[in-house]
């Protein structure tokens, strides 16, 4: 997991390279987001709550706009 900034925008990108769902505890990605509650995952265009922890599914990865 790492955010890029760029022109004023922040990604949050979320990577799981295992076999199995994993779940990320949101303190773990708290300060990357800059207390933002909510962000827009880009692939699919659904939003997602950033006050809670987040699964990612197996093989999966997230790239979400703040």
């Amino acid at each position: 997991m790492y955010a890029r900034t760029n022109s004023g925008k922040t990604e949050l990108i979320v990577l799981n390279s295992t076999d199995a769902e994993q779940v990320v505890a949101n303190d773990h990605y708290r300060i990357m987001t800059n207390d933002s509650k909510s962000g827009k995952e880009l692939i699919s265009g659904k939003k997602i709550d950033l006050t809670k922890n987040m699964t990612v599914g197996a093989r999966q990865s997230l790239i979400i706009e703040l």
